[in-house]
């Protein structure tokens, strides 16, 4: 006890850890459902090994497997998730106070409202890749800002293999690792610090090799993983391309087609009660049975193969086509969650399975009742208070939408005085903004739930912000301090004189 006290008096973050671990057990004691969305069934699906879907993760479904199926129970998935919660509290106040330059008192701060985040807590209840997610974009964030304030090759390999596990959650964060894997070196090799001076050509194109081949070297790898699970050819999953048209279906024309036959289902998808060019509505296309895919289907019959690349190329070719229109698709999805805020009451519960449509299937029910002996049959009518904590959370959810914007701020402030945080500070600031196009662009239909991983870089971007805030107002008082007495010195010398 005594040691103990005395690494608390001599370390804060030792005294954080304990609280969040005492908040987090608070939580867990008071709420600790698990939470069911329509896809939650397919993770348990892979966790017991009676099938496999790969559009799901695989890898959040092995934690499943290791942490709660042998325990038989529910409870274990969010008992799991609630520890990664904490850690992943903990490491923003990590990267805040050690890689940020952000004083410990903010850090902790920002810290303790993570651990009340609504978005978070509810995540860490969803049986759903979130809350892993998140935790691995916390450990590569401060792996980054590691390798930014100390260059070293291995920290490169390393971090392509933390890209390879956040993109084996979501696949979303493709395009914001393999950005990464080249921003990291151009960062540290063309920002102008003096040790870095002489053998800068040389250290940034051995940089930008490792990163490269270690980065692509791990995601072939788990293609190729992924391929051998579903006895098929090597792929993130089987159905990208059917995710991607739907996502770009307003710009998609029977001239993308390049297929007589594609373009045909094209033009009567125009037709039907749910044409193209309706935005907000790639769900429908996805998923209908009168949806662009299910068209595009029916041309290749049994061959789904074929069918998912014909609609991957007809996405490509309506993308390089109408780049302009794309990015425009990313824009509207980005509005559009702020058009969403008013409606926020009845767009949550689509979120997070408690919408009154039952969002879990009659076979996945049978299947969670004989694995862990629980009947979810009602689990979108159950009113948590996880949920009911999210359902009154409109202005956090404005602070999440509006926090890329408090990083931008933050940097323009510090841009003239060159402090040794600014280069990691502009990563957490690229990273969020990357990471927000990628979310709108992949999927332009707004869903609160992909703005779960801004709960950790706003709350980072509003800590360094208020840091920049308070040191300046320091110096100014400061200063003040300095030039009074000067001031009455040299009036009283006057009046003597």
């Amino acid at each position: 006890m005594t040691k103990l006290l005395a690494a608390i008096r001599k370390s804060p973050l030792v005294a954080l850890a304990i609280v969040l671990a005492a908040v987090k057990s608070v939580q867990f004691a008071v709420d600790s459902t698990a939470l069911f969305y329509f896809d939650s069934g397919a993770f348990i699906l892979n966790a017991l090994g009676l099938g496999f879907v790969p559009q799901r993760s695989y890898v959040y479904s092995c934690l499943i497997r290791i942490f709660a199926v042998p325990f038989h129970s529910l409870r274990a998935i969010v008992a799991m998730q609630v520890v990664m919660g904490a850690v992943t509290a903990g490491l923003l106040a990590l990267a805040l106070s050690r890689f940020l330059h952000v004083r410990t008192g903010i850090a902790v701060l920002a810290s303790l409202a993570f651990a009340i985040d609504p978005a978070q807590i509810v995540h860490e209840r969803m049986v759903m890749t979130e809350t892993a997610t998140l935790l691995a974009m916390a450990v590569y964030l401060v792996g980054a800002s590691a390798y930014l304030q100390r260059p070293d090759l291995w920290r490169l390999v390393v971090l392509s293999f933390i890209g390879v596990l956040l993109v084996s959650f979501r696949v979303v964060y493709l395009p914001v690792v393999l950005a990464g894997a080249v921003l990291l070196p151009a960062g540290v090799y063309l920002w102008p610090r003096a040790s870095y001076q002489p053998r800068r050509s040389r250290g940034l194109a051995l940089a930008l090799v490792v990163s490269s081949l270690s980065t692509l070297g791990f995601q072939v790898a788990y293609r190729h993983w992924i391929g051998w699970l579903g006895h098929r050819e090597p792929a993130y999953h089987f159905v990208t391309g059917f995710f991607m048209a739907s996502a770009v279906a307003p710009i998609i024309t029977p001239a993308d087609a390049g297929d007589a036959r594609l373009a045909r289902a094209v033009v009567e998808q125009n037709r039907s009660i749910d044409p193209l060019w309706k935005r907000d509505i790639g769900s429908a296309q996805l998923f209908d049975p009168e949806g662009l895919v299910a068209r595009i289907r029916s041309v290749f019959g049994e061959d789904g193969a074929a069918a998912n690349e014909a609609a991957q190329r007809l996405a490509l070719h309506a993308i390089r086509r109408n780049p302009l229109g794309f990015l425009k698709l990313g824009v509207h999805g980005y509005l559009g969650y702020w058009r969403g805020l008013p409606k926020l009451r009845r767009i949550l519960p689509l979120d997070n399975g408690s919408s009154p449509v039952r969002e879990v299937f009659p076979q996945d029910i049978v299947m969670v009742r004989s694995a862990f002996g629980v009947d979810i049959s009602n689990n979108n009518l159950i009113r948590t208070l996880s949920r009911r904590y999210q359902f009154r959370a409109r202005n956090w959810y404005v602070f999440l939408l509006a926090s890329p914007f408090l990083g931008l701020i933050d940097l323009l402030l510090v841009w003239r005085e060159k402090k040794p945080a600014f280069l990691q500070r502009a990563f957490f600031v690229l990273w969020t903004w990357l990471l927000l196009t990628s979310t709108c662009l992949a999927w332009p239909e707004p869903a609160f739930r992909y703005l779960h991983p801004l709960s950790f870089t706003g709350l980072a971007a509003a800590a360094c912000l208020a840091e920049t805030v308070y040191r300046r107002i320091s110096a100014r008082l400061e200063s003040n301090h300095v030039i009074m007495p000067v001031t009455s010195r040299s009036a009283d010398a006057l009046s003597r004189g």
